[in-house]
């Protein structure tokens, strides 16, 4: 029998026990392998090296580096992903509560005046102090396999915020280049509308002269209209850019970003690593596995679902009905009780809870397989863009070069009348075409290069040699 003085020391003991017991049945959740094929090796020629997460440093543009500090600290989507991490901690934090016994101080006071006829009435008052404690024992291993899949499910939740993190910097880097770019666009359209006008007083002044035909006029009068109104639309486009940069930045987008038309030239190689290191460094990839690895845990605990709950209550304290006796030993009582109670029949309930929870996970692994697929595909096609728009900018700047000779050498030819104007006009139009060609290819070779680090998921350390 379990007397006054020991039974503090019972309780100590029995939760030492049960949790000894508990951990000899830690349950491994063996994930099935995913089926998607790890090539060895990327299809496309890359050099070795290690990723890092530095690789903004690469493009050497200290205006870049600044807008993305800002966005981190300023964009809604970023700090909407960190509370969403804060919310899975918490949810972590109350599944692996259940653990643990409950404990609760009650202290109550009683006085109550109650009447006998004919005897009168009678005063009474009752003091109590009680220490509650209630543990469900995890036997079995339910609250572990809960607290596995909120943990898992946090972990997720911040390897999405990196993969959001990755996503704001993509963005960024693609609309500050496409604003330099547009602003190169804007010059060049401007220069050729300036062109344009100046060419048309010289063709007026000839006209008057009566030396060019009234066709010849109205046709570059033609053109020139519709290269000043090209002008325009690329001054809409370049606001709308710089407003949707400053979006992202989570500042308001009223057009206060002082951009230059520097484009950087960044030309350090890109090492790939390889791929099998890719599962590691995606963050959305590693988001989805542990996702995975979370319903694998609600998988196990169906399973268990048709074992018992075993539940220990108990109640220590004292009871008197006066006040200065209020701590007095000979008052204690306690409470002992086990509870123990298994489903029997629920109509199918456990049985649908099972196949459900295997239906999740086997959704969630294939989506697990299709991002692995995804990640190397978006890894193999920015590789092989490299060398297509490497060769693309050589192209378009000899095409943009070779032009600019064979518009000068057109307005010589129509001046001595060997050609007509619809061939000098053929003429701007292939050199515009060819100079806005040639930068829109090197905007493309930087755009590329920051597919290639986002597809990796990071930077580069180039190993030492």
């Amino acid at each position: 029998m379990i007397n006054d003085h020991q039974l503090p020391i019972y309780f100590l003991s029995l939760a030492l026990l049960t949790g000894c017991a508990t951990s000899f049945s830690e349950s491994q959740n063996d994930l099935p392998a995913v089926q998607a094929k790890v090539p060895d090796d990327w299809s496309q020629d890359t050099l070795s090296g290690l990723l890092s997460g530095d690789w903004i440093k690469d493009f050497e543009d200290s205006n870049l580096e600044y807008m993305i500090e800002t966005a981190f600290a300023q964009n809604p989507s970023l700090q909407a992903a960190f509370f969403r991490v804060q919310r899975a901690e918490a949810e972590a934090v109350l599944s692996g509560a259940l653990k643990y016994p409950s404990l609760s101080l009650g202290l109550s006071a009683n006085k109550q005046k109650q009447l006998f006829d004919p005897f009168g009435s009678f005063d009474t008052k009752r003091y109590g102090l009680t220490l509650a404690s209630r543990w469900e024992l995890d036997i079995w291993g339910k609250v572990r396999d809960r607290q596995k899949a909120t943990l898992a499910l946090l972990e997720a939740s911040g390897y999405d915020m990196d993969a959001l993190q990755l996503s704001l910097l993509s963005q960024i880097c693609k609309v500050w280049f496409n604003a330099k770019e547009v602003l190169y666009q804007r010059d060049l359209t401007v220069r050729s509308a300036e062109s344009f006008d100046s060419n048309l007083k010289i063709l007026e002044d000839r006209y008057q002269r009566g030396l060019i035909q009234a066709f010849d006029l109205r046709l570059f009068r033609s053109q020139a209209a519709v290269v000043r109104s090209q002008a325009n639309l690329v001054e809409t486009t370049f606001e709308e850019t710089i407003r949707l940069l400053e979006t992202l930045l989570g500042n308001y987008p009223g057009r206060n970003i002082e951009i230059t038309k520097d484009l950087p030239a960044a030309s350090t190689p890109i090492p790939a690593g390889l791929p099998a290191s890719l599962l590691n460094n995606r963050p959305d990839v590693r988001a989805a596995e542990r996702r995975l690895a979370a319903l694998g845990a609600n998988f196990d605990l169906t399973k268990k679902n048709r074992l018992p709950d075993i539940i220990l209550t108990g109640n220590y304290g004292t009871a008197s009905s006066e006040l200065d006796e209020f701590l007095d030993e000979d008052k204690t009582v306690w409470s002992l009780a086990g509870d123990i109670t298994a489903p029997l029949f629920r109509g199918g309930q456990l049985s649908a809870e099972r196949k459900l929870a295997e239906a999740r996970f086997n959704e969630q692994l294939s989506n697990y397989e299709s991002a692995i697929l995804n990640a190397f595909r978006e890894v193999e096609t920015a590789l092989a863009n490299q060398d297509y728009l490497v060769r693309l900018v050589d192209d378009l700047s000899l095409a943009s070069n070779q032009s600019a000779k064979a518009l000068d050498q057109a307005w010589d030819l129509y001046g001595r009348g060997l050609i007509d104007i619809t061939e000098v006009l053929d003429a701007e139009r292939r050199s515009f075409d060819a100079q806005r060609g040639s930068i829109s290819a090197i905007s493309l070779v930087l755009k590329n290069r920051v597919d290639l680090y986002v597809a990796l998921g990071g930077g580069f350390n180039l190993d030492d040699e």
